[in-house]
């Protein structure tokens, strides 16, 4: 065998080592990405679900944790 093809072969052999490696190593990261969290309310009239019989109500208004909270009226 020359000299050209072990070359060859012992570079893909050394991507495969790496490829693998990397797999196995990082199976629950993301890399090069960024994750993006929504705002759900600002104020509590953002949480308008259009049912007289409920409270709406915005919880961390503005911030990346908000949710709407919609409660049912006891009268």
């Amino acid at each position: 065998m020359d000299y050209k093809l072990r070359s060859i072969i012992a570079v893909f052999v050394i991507l495969a080592v790496i490829a693998s490696l990397g797999f196995l190593m990082n199976e629950n990261t993301i890399t090069g990405g960024s994750v993006t969290h929504t705002i759900a309310c600002h104020k509590d009239k953002d949480c308008n679900d259009r049912l007289a019989g409920t409270e709406d109500i915005c919880k961390n208004p503005g911030s990346e944790f908000s949710l709407c909270v919609n409660r049912r009226i006891n009268n």
